[in-house]
């Protein structure tokens, strides 16, 4: 069937793009966990779009399809999705773990979601709406991009008040090589290089690629670690580790080796490849890190050198018996050297913090790594800096109290990092879809009293308390919003706390509106006056008149350099942008300050101590509104 996009744009003070609506119930063919449950009413309910397999000619929607035949529930689903079993042998007896791919992060996602009770058919009932566009096993070329018009094309129900709760994923790291151009938010059309942008590109595609800016994205860096990566909104959540797609008992048995209590002889432990980013020195880390550890050797130091291979697929090219060494040794070890590679994160942080493993980090981008998932990397890790000496000399010197404290902070946040076969575990998808919610603008408080405990979509039923008229509370980072008990109407703020920040922008705006007004009954009409006053200069005679006349000339000159940095505001780069307000407002100070006018530096006075008692207010009432809201 046809399905018609209208793209509806208004030449206003912004643009605003509307798709039109053409609601089509979904019902993607990928195979789900077990039959669907009653929805969760502390989650976000999701929306999955079915999209063809091909967008247009050549252009498929994803590249990982090959668990999409598979059978629900069978050990083959389990092994394409998560990775073939393997097993080692601890004193709590067999562990079995999977051989998970650092880029099967899409499919575990989509596989989770369609299973999950609280995905909806129906778009309106849906708080996120997911789209399973992505490349995992291959880096996405020019010939094999859509458009932003034509991947907006597919999201029939994508319009102004639902761009912000729309989700894509790149289980990669979201590089430029590594998702298409609309993604960054450009314009384009096939058979450009994908980092040029199409300045002639029709309207519809500028508007579609602008959209791509608030549309949420999820890759497994951002710009909080790394700068480099691409695309506005774009947020990171971790690889697929070796915790994940364990069934319960393994789950039971991985937690039991994370105690804090127990014994780890072996002081630290490395396993990298020997390459990386020459520009962070990732190599030279690497290579100087392998010597010092082979020269320590056990108990202080092991290390497992990995052959890494890229293979078709991106899969990993290690053995069974390189598997077990490095899992063996991890669960041996305190703690376990991470440093850079290509990029700051990679998929053995994870592994680290599963595993029970302390993981040293030797970047502070690497700290700001997965912060809807892990609040703060840097309280469950140590940094070092080579620079300060050997690295094994800078763990030994730390006292066994800080390590305590260390272990049992990985020990607590690893179950937000395992990608789990359950749900209601507040594994990484639940804590990834929860924050997704709540900064698209959803408040979960809302709806968080529920009358039974949902039944949890599982392959094997976890045992659950048997409570009703409760409170589900889902053990989230403790930076987000914690659910908690709806107060009653009249226990509720009469304020919100964010009317006063609404009142303080608006204030500000009429403030700032009203200095520049003054500033410009200050100033010299045109440059014209200001070059008549420095001519006045030359010619005055008295110093009375050398004085005056120096002072309106010199505010001439600010004058100029004010007008320079208006235009600088509006038509400049975000840093230009920056710069030109510093000098616009302290330019704009000194002439209000120098002028002879008393009726605006009267004016001037009064709209500052205005804006005082405003700023005053707006604190005090928040204070109030925190202090009622407790």
């Amino acid at each position: 069937m046809t399905r018609r996009v209208q793209v509806e744009y208004r030449t206003s003070k912004h643009l605003m793009l509307a798709l039109g609506f053409h609601l089509l119930a979904a019902s993607a063919q990928f195979p789900t966990a077990v039959p669907r449950g009653p929805a969760d009413n502390s989650k976000p309910r999701v929306f999955v779009y079915d999209l063809p397999i091909d967008l247009t000619d050549g252009v498929p929607t994803r590249d990982d399809r090959q668990c999409d035949e598979l059978a629900s529930g069978s050990p083959e689903l389990l092994d394409c999705l998560f990775g073939a079993e393997f097993t080692v042998q601890t004193e709590l007896g067999p562990l079995t773990l999977r051989k998970t791919d650092q880029f099967a992060m899409g499919r575990i996602f989509l596989w989770r979601i369609m299973g999950s009770a609280n995905r909806v058919d129906h778009p309106d009932e849906a708080d996120l709406f997911f789209v399973p566009f992505w490349y995992a096993d291959a880096f996405p070329k020019p010939t094999t991009c859509p458009t932003a018009s034509e991947m907006f094309g597919q999201l029939h129900h994508l319009d102004p008040t639902t761009v912000s709760k729309h989700i894509f994923l790149s289980p990669r790291v979201a590089h430029d090589g590594d998702v298409c151009p609309f993604w960054w938010g450009h314009p384009w059309h096939r058979g450009m290089l994908k980092n040029k942008v199409d300045y002639h590109a029709p309207v519809n595609e500028k508007l579609a690629a602008g959209h791509m800016n608030s549309v949420m994205k999820l890759a497994l860096e951002d710009r909080d670690c790394c700068w480099w990566a691409v695309g506005e909104n774009t947020h990171s959540i971790p690889y697929p580790g070796f915790g994940s797609g364990l069934n319960p008992d393994m789950t039971q048995t991985l937690w039991q080796l994370r105690e804090p209590n127990r014994n780890r002889p072996i002081l630290a432990m490395g396993a990298f490849g020997i390459h990386g980013d020459h520009k962070e020195h990732s190599k030279s880390l690497r290579e100087m890190l392998a010597v010092e550890c082979k020269a320590h050797g056990p108990p202080i130091c092991s290390g497992v050198v990995l052959t890494v291979v890229q293979k078709p697929g991106h899969k990993f090219a290690l053995s069974d018996h390189t598997f077990k060494e490095l899992v063996t040794t991890m669960l041996k070890s305190r703690f376990c050297f991470q440093p850079t590679g290509d990029t700051p994160s990679r998929k053995g942080i994870v592994d680290s913090i599963l595993l029970g493993c302390i993981p040293v980090l030797f970047s502070t981008n690497q700290t700001r790594l997965w912060s809807w998932n892990i609040p703060d990397l840097s309280s469950i890790s140590v940094l070092l800096d080579i620079a300060q000496g050997s690295p094994i000399d800078q763990l030994k010197k730390l006292d066994a109290a800080r390590v305590t404290q260390l272990r049992q902070g990985v020990a607590k946040t690893a179950k937000h990092l395992a990608y789990t076969i359950q749900e209601g575990t507040g594994d990484a998808v639940e804590a990834a879809l929860l924050h997704a919610w709540i900064h698209s603008g959803g408040i979960p408080e809302e709806r968080q009293v529920i009358t039974e405990v949902p039944v949890l979509s599982t392959t094997a039923q976890l045992s659950l308390n048997q409570q009703t008229q409760k409170v589900v509370r889902y053990d989230v980072p403790a930076h987000s919003h914690e659910v908690t008990t709806e107060k009653s109407p009249e226990h509720q703020p009469g304020w919100s706390v964010r009317w006063p920040v609404v009142l303080v922008c608006i204030c500000s705006i009429v403030i700032g509106v009203g200095i520049c007004v003054m500033v410009l009954q200050a100033c010299p009409k045109s440059k014209s006056e200001s070059k008549r006053f420095l001519g006045k200069r030359a010619a005055a005679t008295s110093e009375e008149q050398d004085q005056k006349t120096l002072l309106r000339a010199t505010k001439g000159t600010e004058c100029d350099v004010i007008e320079s940095a208006a235009f600088d505001m509006v038509l400049g780069d975000h840093r230009a942008r920056y710069n030109s307000i510093t000098r616009f407002v302290l330019r704009a100070l000194s002439v209000l300050f120098t002028t002879r006018s008393k009726s605006l530096r009267g004016a001037f006075m009064a709209v500052s101590m205005a804006a005082a008692v405003i700023v005053a207010a707006a604190v005090a009432v928040a204070v109030a509104d925190a202090a009622a809201a407790a």
